[in-house]
């Protein structure tokens, strides 16, 4: 009597077992590749956002600044101005507490002509040179209080955020004294420097427009 040959299925079922490892792995592999390449997409899309953010503040600063600088040309009425450069100040920058001072050079004194927010008697008239206000028109050199200059501000200047030289040319015509900014924004940024830049530079010359007659002399 024959008997069959002993069955060997071990052979097969590593076999088996082998592939389906190796298959394993590859999933594992290609589940690893698939993580990182999400990975990399939502760090992808986080700048992507941060650029678009920071395009979008960039958009508004230049409007912003064209805004203005289309108000400043609106009127050669001097009232009209004054207030128009308040209301910049206001919505841009985000202060209510301000002065705009006239500098009369043969007196070497600084007058109050407009202002909101602030004690008006405590600075209708400061000499040239005296405090920050009137360094700011001694130099024309622009104060910042957050970058630390180092001047010493008076006592009617305790709160002093920044100082704007208005010029014409290498003349300076006066001076913006901002104080206080508003509670949801409590410090200047980027895009303010670029506009007391442009205040600088075409405030004062609208201003001394206002004061000529038609023939180009001071009224």
């Amino acid at each position: 009597m024959s008997s069959d040959p002993p069955h060997k299925p071990e052979a097969p079922a590593r076999e088996l077992s082998r592939s389906t490892e190796e298959s394993l792995g590859e999933l594992r592999a290609e589940n690893a590749s698939l993580r990182t390449q999400v990975d990399t997409l939502r760090q992808e899309r986080v700048r992507l956002k941060e650029k678009l953010s920071e395009a979008e503040m960039q958009m508004t600063s230049l409007v912003n600044l064209c805004v203005a600088s289309h108000r400043l040309h609106e009127t050669f009425d001097r009232r009209a101005l004054l207030d128009i450069i308040r209301e910049i100040i206001n919505n841009i920058v985000g202060s209510e507490e301000l002065g705009i001072f006239e500098l009369d050079a043969e007196r070497s004194t600084l007058s109050l002509v407009h202002s909101m927010g602030i004690e008006p008697e405590r600075f209708q008239s400061l000499p040239l040179g005296s405090g920050v206000i009137g360094h700011t028109a001694l130099t024309g050199e622009r104060f910042v209080a957050s970058d630390g200059s180092g001047l010493a501000a008076t006592g009617n200047e305790s709160n002093l955020t920044a100082c704007i030289p208005l010029r014409i040319g290498s003349r300076v015509w006066g001076v913006i004294a901002i104080f206080g900014m508003l509670p949801q924004k409590p410090r200047l940024k980027d895009e303010d420097r670029e506009l007391f830049a442009l205040l600088e530079n075409q405030a004062g010359l609208v201003l001394a427009a206002s004061e000529m007659d038609p023939d180009g002399n001071r009224s």
